[in-house]
């Protein structure tokens, strides 16, 4: 039978894989974490790339942080993605050996059952076994570790609720791998007067592989200048799957409009796809009380000036009437007789 489950959103496992999941009731698990899993991604840089065929063997932990003694059953099982595209829903009761992605009945898990005292950690190995026939790309499971039913308290976890937590493995196929993805949707707010400015894309992987993309987004002023450079954090993005990215600016003021460039590298031929957008970062109601105010500053300038010029002008024309009124009255007075000599 050809499992490949299209209408479960395909079968990938979520990124997160440290998890603490619900099975067997819909009560919530004791805010306490009864069992760790150790590590709890092993492969995704690319360690487990194996050939079809080849055989390999890795070392896991799991440890014990109650206080009780507890009784730990380990296996191996295949996920898919829920519908949030992050929480991890088990195929506990699926055949998945013929699906694309499986990786749980490549497995061979010793031991199985381990007893642990309080924090005690115990190490288990796991031979993953690549058929000769596999698939070139990449292959997920879950080796998981459940508490035997009833072997925590309530001091522990609560009773009859079986906690699973795990870690995922990423074992690559070597052989004719296609590597492919895009970027969808990459924005900045439009418009904004003031920052921080928040930004978002999604990455669309078409990939036979998981690919963990290498980003960062190059912002450019009016004039072409680089401003500023973003990071935005990496996460996996699992094969024909999608995976949203935010993040934000953190320029708090800028003048006119911005360029955004987000340049992002992945795959092992290190394929690069650059996508661009633009913004605006303008404070509006700023500048407007700015431009008030100097048109305020420059009225009243103009008035005082306006006024000193008239006052002058008024003095000026005062003065030149008076002195016309004493060169009147000159004209007008009779020069007074000289004296005679004695």
């Amino acid at each position: 039978m050809n499992y490949y489950l299209p209408s479960l959103s395909k079968l990938i496992i979520a990124s997160s894989l440290v998890v603490g999941l619900f099975l067997n009731n819909s009560r919530t698990i004791s805010a306490q974490q009864a069992i760790t899993a150790i590590p709890p991604r092993l492969g995704d840089e690319n360690s487990l790339r194996l050939k079809p065929g080849e055989t390999t063997q890795v070392e896991l932990r799991v440890r014990n942080d109650s206080n009780k003694t507890v009784t730990i059953n380990t296996n191996a099982v295949d996920f898919i993605v829920g519908e949030d595209g992050t929480t991890p829903v088990p195929l506990d009761n699926v055949d998945t050996s013929n699906s694309r992605w499986s990786l749980s009945s490549w497995l061979t898990i010793a031991p199985q059952e381990q007893v642990l005292e309080p924090n005690q950690t115990a190490g288990l190995a796991v031979v993953i076994t690549v058929p000769e026939d596999a698939l070139p790309g990449g292959h997920y499971a879950m080796v998981a570790h459940t508490p035997a039913s009833g072997s925590l308290d309530d001091s522990g976890s609560a009773t009859g609720i079986n906690q699973r937590v795990g870690t995922l493995l990423y074992v690559v196929v070597d052989g004719p791998i296609n590597e492919a993805a895009f970027i969808r949707d990459f924005t900045f707010t439009d418009f904004m007067e003031y920052g921080p400015v928040p930004f978002s894309f999604t990455v669309e992987n078409e990939s036979d592989v998981h690919i963990r993309p290498q980003m960062h987004i190059d912002i450019f002023n009016l004039f072409g200048k680089k401003v500023a450079t973003i990071q935005p954090g990496t996460k996996n993005v699992f094969p024909y799957e999608s995976r949203a990215f935010s993040g934000e600016w953190d320029q708090i003021w800028g003048y006119g409009p911005y360029t955004a460039k987000l340049t992002m590298s992945f795959g092992q031929q290190g394929a690069v796809v650059i996508a661009r957008t633009s913004f605006w970062l303008l404070p509006v109601k700023l500048l407007i009380a700015i431009v008030t105010l100097l048109g305020v500053l420059v009225i009243t300038v103009i008035s005082i000036r306006r006024h000193m010029i008239h006052r002058k002008t008024d003095q000026t024309a005062r003065i030149q009437e008076l002195e016309s009124q004493v060169q009147d009255l000159r004209e007008k007075t009779p020069p007074t007789p000289e004296q005679p000599q004695g």
